[in-house]
């Protein structure tokens, strides 16, 4: 599963600098509603998808077509992807 979820980012990795108008809107709300749908997932394997996780949120947060309310919604998904890291990095350093 893991190596699906890399390769459907990297797929939006490289369709993100596409996105540059407000006609996009609809494209941006797709990449947030999909990075929700496999958050638990990220969760599950949070060392290998972190990065790729806040490369796609910096992006789209930075994206002047992102409207007020994705960027609540993708500030929510960073800290989400935030606390799934400390958490496993917490266990890891606990020795569980």
């Amino acid at each position: 599963m893991t190596i699906a979820i890399q390769a459907l980012f990297a797929l939006i990795g490289q369709l993100l600098p596409l996105i540059t108008s407000s006609a996009n809107v609809t494209l941006i709300g797709g990449i947030i509603s999909t990075l929700t749908q496999f958050l638990p997932f990220i969760a599950d394997e949070i060392a290998s998808l972190y990065q790729p996780v806040k490369n796609i949120i910096a992006a789209l947060s930075a994206n002047p077509a992102t409207t007020a309310e994705q960027l609540g919604a993708l500030q929510a998904l960073d800290k989400q992807a935030d606390d799934a890291f400390e958490a496993a990095a917490a266990s890891t350093d606990s020795g569980s």
